[in-house]
This record gives C-alpha cells, sequence and structure tokens, in this order.
C-alpha cells in the first residue's frame, strides 16, 4: 500500500467516525422520541403484565479491594503470561450450538410462543440485528429465553442460527483440543462499551449504552461533550430491587414488555470515569501490561478511564493500536512486538474492526484467520510454554441463545458467549460447564499474580482454574496446534471490495 493510499485510509477513517457519529445521533433521537411515546402508554398497563421471574438472583456491585499478596509471597503457578482476545457480538449458540458435547440447541422459541430451527449460519451476516441493554432483557424475558424475535432486526429472524463445523473450523479445532466454556455469559445485557470496561475493571460504571457522540472525532475522555446513559448514581436497595424485578419478569406471548421501572432511573453522564482498573494494581506491583486497542475506538475500555488517559507513561507506552500504518502497508502490532521477545504479563486485544467478526458486513472466516494468526504466532514463540490464551465475544449480538443467565445485579448477566481457553496447561477437548463471565478472567490474573479483587463481580468469580490440569506438567511442542488459515476469497462482492480498499480497518462505522 503507497503513501497516498495510507493518506486516503486514514482521511477515511475520519469520514468513518463522523459516519458513525451521525448514525447513532440519529438513533437517539428515535430512541428518545420511542420511549417517550412507547412507555409513556404502556405505564397504562399497570403491573400485573406478566409474572415473578426464575432466573437465579446474586447480588452484585462495588466492594472493597481486598489486601494483594506481598510480592515475596505471590503465588508460583505455571501461568507467567495471560493474552485476552475480546471479538464482537456473538452467543454461544450461534457459534456452538451444534458442537457434540456442548449445552447447544436446534430449536428456539420465538414470542409467538411457537418453535423454529436454527437454519445454518452464514460467514457474512446482514443487516446488524439489535443488542442493546433493552433488547437483551427483552430477549432473556426473565429467563423464558424466547423474545429474540422482538430485537431490532429481529423479525428477518437471521438471529436464530448457528455454525457447523465447516463454518468455523479453526474454532471447533481449538475446542476439540482445548477448552470450550459452554457457560460464560456475558457481564451484562449489553452492547459493547459497558461490556469491555467489565474486561478491565469488573465494573462498567452502572452505563447502559454505547456513547452519544454529540462532538468532534475524539472519543470518551478525549471528548467532554460525549455522554453516555447509565442508571443514576447512588442508587438504594429499593431502587435496585425495583430495577432487577422489572428485568426479571416473564410476559406471556401477546404481551408487552414493561421497561418503565427500568429506564425511569436512567440519565446521561460524561463517558470519562475514574474507578479502579486492574492495571492500576498490575503498576503498583509491577505486573507488566499491555492493552492493544484502537485510539478512539468504541471497544478502547481505557479510553474512558481518565487517569489511564491522561497518563503519558500509560497512554502510548502500554495502551496502543493494533494496526501499525507505516511504510506503505498495515502491520500487527501484536505480532510485531511479540516477534521480537516481547509479551508482557498481561495483555488485552481487540482486533480491528474488519477482524473482530462483528455482525453486518465482516467475514467470519477473514475475523478467524486474524485468530489463527495470533494464537499462531503465540504458539511458536518462546511464551508458549507458560501462556494461557482467553478468546471470547463482547456481547450477544442480537443472536438467539436458550441458557437463561444469572441474574447477578441490575447490569445482568447477558446471554451467553462462547469461551475458548487455549494454553498448555488447559484441559484436552475439556467443555467447562462452570458460570464464567468477563470477570472471570480478571480473577484468574488476580489468583496467579497475587493480586487484590476489586468489585464484588470479580471477587465472587470463578478463578477459572477448572479449566486446567496445574498437576499433570504438559509437553508444551505436544501441544501446539498450528492452523492454516483459510481461504476467504469467496465472499459477496461488497465484503471483498470493502476488505480490498481497507484491509483489517474495513467496517469501522459498525461499532456496537
Amino acid at each position: 500500500m503507497d503513501p497516498e493510499r495510507i493518506r486516503r485510509l486514514q482521511a477515511r477513517r475520519r469520514m468513518a467516525r463522523r459516519r458513525m457519529y451521525r448514525r447513532r445521533r440519529r438513533t437517539l433521537f428515535f430512541l428518545v422520541v420511542f420511549i417517550v411515546f412507547y412507555f409513556g402508554g404502556r405505564g397504562l398497563l399497570g403491573d400485573d403484565a406478566g409474572e415473578s421471574g426464575s432466573r437465579p438472583v446474586r447480588e452484585g456491585g462495588i466492594a472493597g479491594a481486598t489486601t494483594p499478596d506481598p510480592a515475596d509471597e505471590r503465588p508460583n503457578f505455571p501461568i507467567k503470561h495471560v493474552v485476552f482476545i475480546v471479538k464482537e457480538n456473538r452467543t454461544f449458540d450461534n457459534y456452538f450450538a451444534r458442537y457434540p458435547g456442548a449445552e447447544g440447541a436446534d430449536l428456539a422459541r420465538i414470542s409467538n410462543g411457537n418453535q423454529v430451527l436454527l437454519q445454518e449460519a452464514t460467514d457474512v451476516f446482514e443487516p446488524d440485528i439489535g443488542h442493546s441493554f433493552a433488547d437483551a432483557v427483552e430477549g432473556i424475558n426473565g429467563g423464558r429465553m424466547d423474545r429474540f424475535d422482538l430485537v431490532f432486526n429481529g423479525e428477518t429472524m437471521n438471529g436464530f442460527t448457528s455454525f457447523t463445523r465447516e463454518g468455523i473450523p479453526a474454532y471447533w479445532a481449538y475446542a476439540d483440543n482445548f477448552v470450550l466454556s459452554d457457560h460464560t455469559f456475558s457481564s451484562m445485557y449489553g452492547p459493547t462499551f459497558p461490556e469491555h470496561l467489565y474486561t478491565v475493571a469488573a465494573y462498567a460504571g452502572d452505563i447502559v449504552d454505547n456513547k452519544d457522540p454529540t462532538g468532534g472525532e475524539g472519543g470518551y475522555c478525549d471528548d467532554p461533550e460525549e455522554l453516555v446513559t447509565a442508571f443514576e448514581r447512588n442508587l438504594n436497595e429499593k431502587e435496585r430491587a425495583e430495577i432487577m424485578e422489572a428485568e426479571g419478569r416473564q410476559f406471556r406471548p401477546g404481551e408487552e414488555f414493561d421497561f418503565t421501572n427500568i429506564v425511569k432511573y436512567w440519565e446521561k453522564i460524561r463517558a470519562c470515569f475514574d474507578f479502579e482498573v486492574i492495571m492500576d494494581q498490575f503498576e503498583r506491583e509491577g505486573i507488566s501490561w499491555r492493552y492493544y486497542a484502537a485510539d478512539g475506538s468504541w471497544m478502547n475500555a481505557l479510553l474512558a478511564i481518565e487517569h489511564i488517559f491522561e497518563d503519558p507513561k500509560l497512554w502510548g507506552p502500554k495502551v496502543r493500536d493494533p494496526a501499525i500504518l507505516r511504510g506503505g502497508a498495515i502491520g500487527d502490532r501484536f505480532i510485531e512486538d511479540l516477534e521480537k521477545g516481547n509479551l508482557p504479563q498481561a495483555t488485552w486485544i481487540v482486533p480491528p474492526p474488519g477482524t473482530n467478526e462483528h455482525p453486518g458486513g465482516p467475514s467470519v472466516c477473514v475475523g478467524e484467520n486474524w485468530t489463527v494468526r495470533h494464537v499462531n504466532a503465540i504458539m511458536n514463540s518462546k511464551f508458549w510454554k507458560n501462556t494461557a490464551i482467553f478468546i471470547t465475544w463482547d456481547d450477544f449480538g442480537g443472536f438467539y441463545d436458550h441458557v437463561p443467565p444469572p441474574q447477578y445485579d441490575i447490569m445482568g448477566l447477558g446471554p451467553r458467549v462462547p469461551m475458548i481457553i487455549i494454553s498448555p496447561w488447559a484441559k484436552q477437548g475439556f467443555i467447562d460447564k462452570t458460570e464464567y463471565e468477563f470477570s472471570s478472567v480478571l480473577k484468574f490474573m488476580e489468583r496467579i499474580f497475587g493480586l487484590a479483587c476489586m468489585t464484588d463481580r470479580d471477587c465472587g468469580a470463578s478463578d477459572m482454574f477448572n479449566a486446567f490440569d496445574f498437576e499433570t506438567r504438559p509437553d508444551p511442542e505436544a501441544r501446539k496446534l498450528i492452523l492454516e488459515e483459510r481461504d476467504c476469497t469467496d465472499l459477496p462482492r461488497k465484503t471483498a471490495k470493502e476488505y480490498e480498499r481497507h484491509g483489517p480497518l474495513a467496517f469501522e462505522e459498525l461499532a456496537d
């Protein structure tokens, strides 16, 4: 790619952000109109529209941090490096409903009480479907899991699909040889931005939506005009109980879901925060880390943490864009760093938009190849022998899943998402049925590195040790699974053209 194309690409990224901002402003306008009209009228229905939910409940929220282990008393586990890869918008049933031995499904119940057969998923999925906080609450329907056809664009029934081995062969091969978790739930109902906060903080500030980009090209703490919808600050126990009851109610076919006692507690706040993230402990305890996410990206959770963003020792050196635009080509910074012998003790990778498997345009084949490339690079490095890789998808994406998530607090949990755990120390061909959420990966890091837990979420989470066998020393060479990338050339013309022009930065306007 010549320098002129690089300049055009950078200009296009700015244009894509502007289009994305306009799209979100239009969406917000219609959402406000909808809430005022729809919920105002629905208040006439009264409180007898449904039954009490039957989802299990666990309280959550902010807890006092525990005390980390002194440096000379830290545990000595064989895992020395943790890599956390966070992709976009898929349920467990969408990727693994057909996987042998996993808790999958063939049929799905929809809002009219009928059942439908899950169709085979396609590599490119259009149009995108609703995966907002409210979409997930209604889809779950108090644990009935029968209203996913009522999410935005849900009437297309495109969300009632599941892949076969042929559709995602590498992910299924990783499940064959390592660990597939079939009870990992998204940390909250959705969407993307607050889910990503859980991957670094086990907390999301009670945010229930992506940002409202009313300002310029910056994002979160880089734009003082950006706002986000969240639950009111300092809710009391009675108010939180009222919200959880409303989220957990069940509605019969033909009844309208009543969001009144949820949205009445929503407010707009600035999309910049200063709560603790696990990186703060890393800094205090001398644990190396790096967070690869595009500067300005909706998925860059640390862009919303003021003390990280404002610290030049962290922002840039430790928070880095995974794509390198230089030398007439687009390179991969994580792989370049790895090949130079640099792998921190804790690493997050948020893939570029063309490789994150977000519905609405990107190819799952291209995204899976990106994953294979990165896993192969780790396996071929000197770090493989003591590394654990966690691969997950940040929210349900509007897709159907049949397992009711437990209700921890006003934020969720949300529907199941895939979680693949790869390591020489991981159990082989194991389906892990332990209940996990994104905070569980942080709990794993806390156990491995002897750190304190931060909130009720990670304090109460499983540490994911059930996915590992630390009693039997493995042969790292024998545990390598070097896979070939697939041929992804047989793509729809529109999709192929987008990749031809923009490579891994294609589909940048798909942000949530």
